[in-house]
């Protein structure tokens, strides 16, 4: 009888460790704070009706740090966001080699990062991977128009707050204005409205040209190829074939 208690004893301990080591099933998260989460656990973003749930990495194709490959690959993994008493599957990519990728679902940013990273002969096991997440709240536009231009087949947008920019674009859309170049400043970073460019233009400094120098001249994609060219140097983009395509007034 003894025996059979210390066996007991020894059974609910091994238990409990194992417990604290993969920690609690739901985390707790903020707004704006990165977390982290383990295959099969969730986080619940305080004082939001959000919870994020890690179910699975979908696949893992990313060249390891230290080889040469062809294409960089990319890890997609599949999580459950649960919100206002329903859940949603979503699942996040990122190509290798990438800085965090920002995504987004309902009126929040979701910025993620997939680790580890492969390396050569290691295989990473379901359970050693982690997803670095921080969930932000997106602004809300507000005293200005969302202008949305086509260039050769590729879409960005810009909010525009500068009075005299908002009647050019206006006089545009009407038929009463040749100014059909949106010149502006670019801003690195990320904005909702222009996914999926990591570059948005300065809400201020942005007119309508009917032309412009050819040096800021081309298109969204181009525009991220080389961001770093384009901020130190060129600074402003001024595609020649924009075309307006909407407008949303926020005023």
């Amino acid at each position: 009888m003894r025996r059979t208690v210390i066996w007991l004893s020894i059974a609910v301990s091994m238990l409990v460790a194992l417990a604290g080591c993969s920690g609690p099933a739901v985390a707790q998260a903020e707004l704006g704070k990165d977390f982290t989460l383990a295959v099969g656990q969730s986080a619940t973003v305080k004082g939001e009706d959000l919870t994020v749930k890690f179910v699975e990495v979908i696949s893992d194709s990313r060249c390891p740090k230290d080889a040469i490959c062809i294409w960089l690959g990319e890890v997609s993994c599949l999580v459950e966001i649960t919100s206002n008493g329903s859940t949603f599957g979503k699942v996040l990519t990122q190509p290798g080699l990438s800085a965090p990728v920002t995504t987004d679902y309902a009126r929040y940013d979701i910025l993620f990062n997939v680790l580890p990273y492969p390396e050569a002969d290691k295989a990473i096991k379901s359970s050693e991977y982690r997803l670095q997440l921080t969930v932000s709240r997106q602004p809300v536009l507000s005293g200005g128009i969302l202008a949305t231009f086509d260039v050769v087949g590729e879409q960005y947008s810009i909010f525009i707050t500068n009075t005299e920019t908002i009647e050019q674009v206006f006089a545009l859309q009407r038929g009463e204005s040749q100014a059909n170049i949106p010149s502006g400043g670019l801003i690195r970073g990320q904005v909702a409205y222009n996914r999926p460019w990591s570059w948005h233009i300065d809400s201020e400094d942005v007119h309508m040209a009917e032309m412009t120098i050819e040096l800021c001249d081309g298109t969204p994609s181009l525009v991220e190829a080389d961001l770093d060219y384009w901020l130190d140097t060129v600074q402003r983009f001024c595609p020649w074939g924009a075309k307006l395509i909407e407008i949303q007034d926020y005023r």
